[in-house]
């Protein structure tokens, strides 16, 4: 008898998956991690009222195309909103015909778009190296503090990242297969154009400035890619993304150019709204938390053993290009806001449990003491925060707790005093958990101490979405809406006195269209001549107050001194109705 062998290529040696099928352990992990990623984010969807600004921006034009059955142009009380391609309103219109308009179905395509990046992720880790790196990368993404924070605003940043992840699947699974190739390479476009419809052109011109970078660097990743730029698949991503594009500069010209126009200068030369370069630094340390803590003594003292800059192989190469492509332009040029990073998270995740893996035992059990210091700063502050109202209850001058949030958003005392359970929570969290982990890395398990860190941001990460949910009324409207939705009959106006966007909760919880008083003039009002809408003025308002039908006039807390006397010497009246957070609600009707 004669034994055969086969010789085989370099290529199915290096580069081709394993031959033999994954064991019953991969899918485990696989299932336990969209299970997790579930339980935390879908699970949790009706937690909680929709903000103003983007959550009702986006959720309230879906309501409207609903009501008007026009399925291409999103509007916000009537008023065309262009800024974003419609595909994250078109998932939100198909979540309410299934589920009903409410805030659980407003939430779930983002909700469900954290479950698929988290998936995306494991498998991206599982393709480059195994499908402990995947689960470990899956883990690190999932209970990142910005995910669960971040993750709850619906926006279209989470459905981006999930094209934008989905997109570099593809590739890789097309540069690690020669069979189906072409099929992978043509995913890889039907991802880009997606992103592309999602948010904006930049879908595309990441992703391939990802692979461009690692044709740089590797001749194999050159040959491989050129077959991504086939006609074929060319034309499928034009097919998708075009129709909407041409159909908006056809109806909106002017409206559409300068949308673009003025989007592509503020990436490039930024605006007055940007992030200050070291605040993007530091909200990145909240958003990366615990793993950029944990990750950070091996990251600063064994760098060249966690980085190897002499062997980067393309598996460590292609987390650093794509955290390259997304992050560093963002800190540099361009429009800096922090949630614009989002789509690079999953390489962020991919990263970090590179380093987590190659760190020394002794820097691990430093990022894990880190993580433990910091859950007892957190729960330091929950004490403080108890003890710094005097008795009359009000705020000490230098009470430190939570002070530059309340600088910035103006929130109670009151709202953050009943948040500090939640701080308790975490810090015990952290505590407990980080303790467990420095037992198992001291007994040589790095795999499972890293588990256990994630499982510490459990409680911690379901805290934090309550506490997001419990603040809703200090930056929603949605009291006011129902409210007013009681009260209004057939021939009720409501009147709000500010931006759209600041009280664009109204959008998706006031049954009707509202007006607007006393708007600011960079508030979108170019777009006012395609809405055949005027701005409204107080001699206008005042005009109104007069009728027989109710006029409800909503104002924030710092007017009330103004509309109070505006009011008493016009009609000799004033009728407060009731107060929702910091807004009041003004009545003709006694």
């Amino acid at each position: 008898m004669v034994a055969v062998t086969r010789t085989f290529r370099i290529e199915e040696t290096f580069l081709e998956p394993p031959a033999l099928a994954p064991p019953p352990t991969r899918h485990a992990l696989l299932i336990i991690l969209i299970a997790l990623a579930a339980l935390l984010h879908v699970a949790t969807i009706g937690w909680g009222d929709l903000y103003n600004e983007t959550d009702s921006q986006y959720a309230g034009a879906a309501r409207e195309m609903i009501e008007s059955h026009q399925w291409l142009l999103p509007t916000n009380d009537g008023l065309p909103r262009l800024q974003k391609p419609p595909l994250l309103y078109w998932l939100i219109i198909l979540s309410c015909k299934i589920f009903g308009s409410n805030e659980a179905a407003a939430r779930l395509p983002i909700a469900l778009a954290i479950v698929a990046t988290v998936a995306f992720t494991f498998l991206i880790g599982e393709r480059l190296r195994d499908y402990w790196h995947g689960f470990l990368a899956g883990l690190i993404y999932l209970s990142s503090c910005g995910t669960f924070l971040l993750g709850r605003i619906i926006m279209p940043e989470p459905v981006f990242s999930v094209f934008v992840a989905g997109g570099i699947f593809c590739a890789i699974c097309g540069y690690q297969r020669r069979q189906h190739r072409g099929v992978w390479f043509a995913g890889f476009w039907i991802c880009a154009a997606f992103a592309c419809v999602t948010k904006s052109i930049l879908g595309l011109v990441y992703l391939i400035t990802i692979l461009l970078l690692l044709g740089i660097f590797y001749r194999e990743a050159r040959l491989r890619f050129r077959a991504l730029f086939r006609w074929q698949h060319l034309l499928i991503f034009l097919l998708i993304v075009t129709p909407w594009y041409i159909w908006a500069a056809q109806h909106f010209p002017g409206v559409f150019h300068q949308l673009v126009h003025n989007d592509w200068l503020s990436r490039i030369f930024g605006n007055d709204d940007d992030v200050p370069r070291l605040q993007f630094i530091g909200l990145h340390f909240a958003w990366w938390f615990p793993w950029l803590f944990a990750v950070l003594p091996g990251l600063l003292f064994a760098w060249r053993r966690v980085i190897r800059p002499r062997e980067i192989e393309f598996a460590d190469a292609l987390p650093i290009c794509w955290i390259a492509v997304i992050f560093l332009p963002l800190l540099v040029i361009g429009q800096r806001q922090d949630y614009y990073s989002m789509s690079m998270w999953s390489a962020f995740a991919l990263w970090a449990a590179t380093i987590w893996e190659r760190t020394p035992r002794s820097l691990r059990i430093s990022g894990a003491v880190a993580v433990g210091i910091s859950g007892f700063a957190i729960g330091a502050l929950a004490l403080i925060s108890l003890r710094g109202a005097d008795p009359g209850g009000q705020r000490v001058a230098n009470d430190i707790r939570f002070s530059a949030w309340h600088v910035l958003y103006d929130v109670p005392p009151a709202t953050w005093r009943a948040l500090w359970p939640m701080a308790c929570i975490v810090a015990m969290s952290l505590l407990i958990f980080s303790s467990i982990a420095l037992y198992l890395i001291a007994n040589r398990r790095p795999r499972f101490a890293a588990v256990v860190l994630a499982a510490a941001m459990v409680p911690a990460g379901l805290s934090m979405i309550d506490g997001v949910a419990r603040m809703a009324p200090q930056f929603s409207l949605a009291n006011a809406g129902r409210f007013l939705n009681e009260r209004l009959g057939d021939k009720g106006e409501v009147v709000y006195e500010g931006a759209l966007h600041q009280g664009s909760s109204l959008v998706f919880y006031l049954n009707r269209k509202f007006l607007l008083l006393n708007r600011p003039t960079d508030d979108d009002s170019f777009i006012d001549s395609y809405s055949g809408r005027t701005a409204l003025n107080e001699d206008a308002v005042l005009e109104k107050w007069g009728a027989p039908h109710g006029v409800y006039l909503i104002i924030s807390q710092t007017r009330l001194g103004y509309w109070q006397k505006l009011l008493t010497e016009r009609f000799h009246i004033y009728h407060q109705v009731t107060t929702c957070g910091p807004y009041i609600i003004l009545s003709n009707q006694l």
